[in-house]
Order: structure tokens, then C-alpha cells, then sequence
């Protein structure tokens, strides 16, 4: 059987789950999806519709340590749904150079025929220069093995600056289709149509030498049933998060119960944060992924002391 796989790339925070949860409800034919969470708590996959078939992945990256957790959740799904499309979202700090290989690799030792339609990377234009100074090729993997490119956060830079973002881009990978427009204003369908219109992509890694795999670099801390939060205080907490005291937070992102017995999910990155209602929460959680993480400091902002707090710590070093 063949199936198509859609790979949704893109560094923390740049909108790859609202890229997802906007396309998935229109395509066509039978559709599974595999989440990877480089941290030990899974928080996207509650996010996504609940009747679609979704293998969660954590603790690491699929294209390193958990190569064989990623090919026996392909087949898996393969064999149990046969869906006519896959689509992966990778942690924000896995290498898409080498998730296509680790997908080229579970096509060739499996009876499975897996395609691979789109290579898709998400930029935050609004993080794009710091994330180059401070991650180097380690960032520009992504973008650089990347088919299509679609744009986020153009709200939060002017046009030039736009413009230079693109030029950076484009002298990094050429070849690939960039969606200039601001497709968070997209519905789905149009999203799907503007896709349907570019041709299945040719692989053709560009080469690359990273110095170390992502789990040498960031450093993670996840927390299950976080202490309830008052709007403010939640505005508040999340303001924090960018004080240096609680080490380089790269991504925060968690499910939380609001004084008001509502559930919320917040998402932050240094350069912006939100969070909205959910109307149905299974459980509460916190995610964060950074550099040098003030456990201690962290764990203050979100816990009481009953709380249960789950936490996996690698040495950190900024690449340069």
C-alpha cells in the first residue's frame, strides 16, 4: 500500500500545530498523524481532533534517539488504519534532513510504501535573526531541506524586515516554494488548495554537519497537575518567563484550569506568548524547552507542592 507523508517541520513555537489543526479536517481520504514531543509530556495531540488516529511520541527526537519508537509507529498506524496520509510533526528541535532519512530507511526495511509528498517548515519571521545567531545550522536545517516554507508572525515585523527574512531564506534554499500571504488568516481549504497546486517534492538533502543532536543542546522540564491560576496571574506567570532568572526558555506550552473552572492552553516564546480557552481538557500539563533551565525558579511559577513534577535534564550549550 502507498501512503503519503506530509512532514510539518518548523523551530518551537512557529505555529506548527495551528498549521495542522487548519489542514487536516480538509484533506481527502483516510488521514493518521504522528506527534513527537522532545519533552516527557505530550500536549499537541490533545489539541488535535480526538477521533484521528495519533501516535505521541516523547521524550527525545525521532530523528535520533527515537528512531525505532518513530518506524513502529508508522507501521503501526499503517497496519491498523491504513490511512491514505501521514502526517508528522517533529519536535521543534529535531533535524528534517534526518527525519527524512529515518523515513527513507522505514520504507526500505518494512513492506510499506511511503511517500514523501511535502517537506513543510514554518518560520517565525518575527525569531528568525535570533534563532540564526544563537542555532546556526542547526536552524537552517530546516529551512534548507525545506519544500515549502509558509511564514509566521508577519504581523509582529514590518515589510522590510519581511523582505530581508525572505532574502535570507531564499539564499539558503532556493528552490523552495515560499508562501509570502498571511496564512493564519487562511481557512483550511484554502491552505489545502495552495498545496494541491505545488508538486510533490524531490528529495535532495542539502549536506549538513551539526554539532551535536538537540538532546545535547536543550534541556526540558515537564510538570503534570500544575497548581490553578486567576487570568491575571496567568498573564502574569507568563510575563516571567523571558526574566533570564528562569534560564533561556525557548518554548513554554501547557494546558491549565483557570480559578473560574475553565481550561485554557498557553503557548510562549520569547518573542510572543498567548493563551485561549479549550473547551474540553483531559488533563492538565506544562511543557518547557530551553537552555540552562532554573529548575527551582520554573517550577515556583507553575506548582504547588503537592504538585507532581516530572523533569529531564541534558547538558546545555547554545549552538553557535
Amino acid at each position: 500500500m502507498s501512503i503519503n507523508v506530509n512532514i510539518i517541520s518548523g523551530f518551537l513555537g512557529a505555529g506548527k500545530t495551528t498549521f495542522l489543526k487548519k489542514v487536516i479536517p480538509n484533506i481527502e481520504g483516510k488521514i493518521a498523524l504522528i506527534e513527537n514531543e522532545f519533552g516527557d509530556i505530550g500536549i499537541d495531540g490533545d489539541l488535535i481532533n480526538d477521533k484521528l488516529p495519533i501516535r505521541e511520541i516523547y521524550a527525545g527526537c525521532i530523528c535520533c534517539s527515537l528512531v525505532q519508537d518513530f518506524k513502529k509507529s508508522i507501521e503501526e498506524l499503517a497496519l491498523e488504519y491504513r490511512p491514505d496520509h501521514i502526517f508528522i510533526e517533529p519536535s521543534g528541535v529535531g533535524s528534517l534532513s534526518d527525519i527524512v532519512k529515518v523515513c527513507g530507511r522505514v520504507s526500505e526495511n518494512s513492506q510499506l510504501d511511503i511517500r514523501i509528498n511535502h517537506l513543510i517548515t514554518i518560520v517565525d519571521v518575527s525569531a528568525f535573526n535570533d534563532y540564526i545567531e544563537d542555532f546556526g545550522k542547526f536552524y537552517l536545517d530546516q529551512i534548507q531541506n525545506a519544500h515549502i516554507i509558509f511564514l509566521s508572525y508577519l504581523d509582529k515585523v514590518d515589510e522590510k524586515e519581511v523582505e530581508k527574512v525572505i532574502f535570507k531564506i531564499k539564499s539558503n534554499n532556493e528552490k523552495a516554494f515560499i508562501l509570502k500571504d498571511e496564512w493564519y488568516s487562511y481557512d483550511g481549504e484554502k491552505i489545502v488548495e495552495i498545496l494541491n497546486a505545488i508538486e510533490s517534492c524531490e528529495i535532495a538533502l542539502k549536506d549538513k554537519n551539526l554539532s551535536m543532536p538537540a538532546g545535547k543542546v536543550f534541556s526540558t522540564l515537564s510538570v503534570a497537575n500544575p497548581r490553578i491560576f486567576s487570568e491575571k496571574e496567568l498573564d502574569k506567570t507568563l510575563e516571567s518567563l523571558k526574566d533570564k532568572e528562569c534560564g533561556f526558555i525557548l518554548r513554554a506550552k501547557g494546558i491549565l484550569e483557570l480559578d473560574t473552572n475553565q481550561f485554557v492552553y498557553f503557548d510562549f516564546t520569547p518573542h510572543h506568548y498567548h493563551w485561549e480557552y479549550v473547551e474540553e481538557c483531559k488533563e492538565t500539563k506544562v511543557a518547557v524547552i530551553g537552555s540552562a533551565l532554573k529548575k527551582q525558579k520554573i517550577l515556583q511559577c507553575f506548582t504547588r507542592q503537592t504538585s507532581k513534577i516530572l523533569s529531564r535534564y541534558s547538558k546545555s550549550t547554545l549552538l553557535k
